[in-house]
């Protein structure tokens, strides 16, 4: 790999450390060297502070902001210099993108006056340093930032393919998975014309998604819930008037396929990242869940679910609620290390089968241990046919333990006993 040009970034230290009038390298050896950057740009605040050389001068805010180095090309993203001005960010988060738009985390740190970041394996034009909301507080600046990067190495000419066998040329390879607008691998593919979510960029302002307690932005694009208590809804394109159901009977149900309207979310995918930045009881979880509409105990019938649950100590189950609140609970898997303080992607899947000739639905959780958005393990799996039993009869069931095969107006994403979460790329869909 051959390194790219490099002339310094910044050639001041933070005001903190400095104080002589040594050159930035002496003040700090971490901006020794760095890349040429093409441009800068930032949340708010004058990002060009932060390059000028200049030791009396800094880019800063006092809440969730990010600053972008735009290095002109795509380029191997090797370490990350910052000096800050006075006190430093007590967490910042580095992350690179390759358009600008969608950012991978790389690496992240607990400020210190003078330091370097090393990146693994990342590569991009843009280079973000986010600091979120009350890492910020009362106020951050950085003096100084610059990046180690070096030119991506050229791929070899292609090899020619060898010539077709005779009988024709042999069948082209099958398509790699595909991802949704965030860069997320979509494990099934989406029905035709079904319906569809997608977290907004500012999912204040949609319409079609309800926290019901305030959230707001990170400097890297994600989001923050502080509440001990979250259900956060995605209503289908048509919307969700509890009014308008007819009927909770779940013969019925079954029978029409939906409790609200014929595009109710029922064959699923629901995805989330998310980190759990502090929580009361580490043994509590994450719960995505659909087949129903709201869970509250005036109308306990239209509270039915499948609930896949991702616990903040690594475990995970499924839990079947067949009204509100009356639950059948699968026995916990320990699947992973503690979740605390590292992001994850973790999935439900719902799906309606046939098992003995009767109808069924399979249940999966999959999990994105590294936060990658590609690399995917299923690790839990089951199949309700009506044995995982259930309290249905007290909803005019003629079977207790009957599965939930229809669908429902509202798809959520649950958490308790955390109070303060980051959350990002959620997405629901209907599946094939």
């Amino acid at each position: 790999m051959q390194r790219g040009v490099h002339s310094l970034m910044g050639a001041a230290l933070c005001a903190a450390a400095c104080g002589s009038g040594a050159p930035p390298s002496q003040q700090c050896p971490e901006l020794a060297g760095g890349s040429a950057v093409a441009a800068v740009r930032a949340s708010g605040g004058a990002p060009a502070l932060a390059l000028d050389g200049n030791p009396a001068t800094s880019w800063s805010c006092t809440s969730a902001c990010w600053i972008d180095l735009d290095l002109g090309t795509v380029q191997q993203v090797d370490a990350v210099a910052i000096a800050w001005a006075g006190v430093p960010a007590t967490r910042y988060q580095v992350s690179v993108s390759e358009d600008g738009v969608s950012y991978a985390p790389s690496s992240a740190g607990v400020g210190a006056s003078c330091e370097r970041q090393p990146l693994t394996a990342a590569q991009g034009r843009f280079v973000r340093l986010a600091i979120d909301a009350d890492a910020a507080q009362p106020g951050v600046a950085v003096s100084e930032l610059r990046v180690d990067a070096s030119e991506v190495p050229t791929s070899p000419a292609p090899v020619p393919p060898p010539s077709p066998p005779p009988g024709g040329p042999p069948a082209p390879p099958p398509p790699g998975p595909a991802v949704d607008s965030f860069g997320v691998t979509m494990l099934y593919p989406s029905v035709t014309g079904g319906e569809s979510w997608s977290m907004s960029a500012d999912p204040r302002t949609d319409s079609r998604f309800d926290p019901q307690n305030p959230i707001t932005p990170n400097g890297d694009g994600s989001w923050k819930m502080k509440s001990a208590q979250v259900r956060m809804e995605v209503f289908t394109s048509t919307g969700y008037v509890g009014s308008k159901i007819r009927t909770y009977a779940r013969d019925t149900l079954a029978a029409q396929g939906y409790m609200l309207a014929p595009n109710d979310w029922r064959n699923v995918e629901m995805t989330g990242f998310v980190r759990v930045n502090s929580a009361s009881l580490a043994t509590d979880n994450f719960a995505w869940y659909a087949r129903g509409g709201r869970h509250s105990a005036p109308i306990p019938c239209e509270g039915s679910a499948y609930k896949g649950g991702l616990h903040y100590d690594g475990r995970t189950r499924f839990e079947k609620e067949s009204w509100h609140v009356s639950y059948r609970n699968s026995p916990y898997l320990q699947t992973t290390s503690s979740i605390m303080g590292r992001w994850v992607g973790f999935k439900t899947v719902l799906r309606n089968v046939t098992a003995a000739g009767k109808a069924a639905v399979k249940m999966e959780l999959w999990l994105n241990d590294s936060a990658d958005r590609v690399t995917w393990s299923k690790v839990y799996e089951m199949t309700d046919d009506g044995s995982y039993g259930g309290d249905a009869s007290s909803c005019g069931a003629s079977a207790a333990g009957m599965p939930i095969t229809w669908g429902g107006p509202i798809a959520t994403f649950r958490w308790d006993s955390a109070e303060d979460v980051d959350f990002r790329w959620l997405s629901v869909r209907e599946i094939q």
